[in-house]
């Protein structure tokens, strides 16, 4: 059985992969929206590539390691939400593209939201934390961030002049469809959180481990 160090190492490899193809696809929405004159397509293009710069300055700034597993989950989901639903347009192309990438937040937003509590709880044993306080923290923190996302959307559609929203055609019942798919990914992780403390191991607590154990933050054995 790997450690959950040695699991996160195994996934460097394709972690890579993932990045330079996110790297290429958002190159090909640039040279796409150049050529065609799509303004939109060439702005939002340009935009995808924040996520390089942001993982260093994290990096640099905290002095961790790459945990390759977290990142691989943050760009496959930033990839779904960003170069495919924003700048490719998805979302209005593919009936209840927004619907999955919402919930899908929701499950990877709860993930890093349970790496924030070990964090902040790194001075203490994991034998000694609350496993329903950690639960309630993760919970409203993907809520929490559920509502930022809504409030983002509403000002770039004010940006944009584009109905993100659906206002005009759903009213309120597209934002609050959102809310709720994301609360239903926030749901499906939840019970991964108990499980996570009595040893247990699936792929996006596994995330967690592996880049927690490999920064010193959270040891437990396996």
């Amino acid at each position: 059985m790997f450690s959950a160090i040695e699991r996160d190492e195994r996934f460097r490899p394709v972690t890579l992969a993932a990045e330079v193809f996110y790297a290429l696809f958002s190159a090909y929405l640039v040279v796409s929206g150049a050529v065609a004159g799509n303004s939109y397509r060439l702005t939002m293009g340009v935009g995808t590539y924040f996520l390089y710069p942001l993982f260093w300055v994290f990096y640099k700034l905290f002095h961790f390691k790459r945990g390759y597993q977290m990142e691989f989950c943050v760009f496959f989901f930033t990839f779904l939400a960003y170069p495919l639903g924003g700048t490719a347009e998805f979302y209005q192309k593919i009936q209840g593209f927004d619907k999955v990438a919402h919930t899908l937040s929701g499950v990877f937003v709860a993930m890093l939201a349970l790496t924030l509590f070990l964090i902040l709880q790194k001075k203490r044993p994991l034998k000694e934390h609350s496993v329903p306080t950690a639960v309630l923290f993760v919970f409203f923190a993907s809520m929490a961030v559920a509502g930022l996302f809504e409030l983002c959307e509403w000002t770039a559609a004010a940006l944009t002049g584009r109905d993100l929203q659906c206002v005009l055609t759903t009213g309120v019942n597209d934002t609050m469809q959102d809310m709720l798919v994301c609360l239903i990914g926030t749901l499906l992780f939840c019970p991964l959180i108990p499980r996570f403390y009595r040893g247990g191991y699936d792929p996006l607590t596994g995330a967690v481990a592996g880049f927690l154990e490999k920064n010193g933050l959270c040891a437990r054995g396996e």
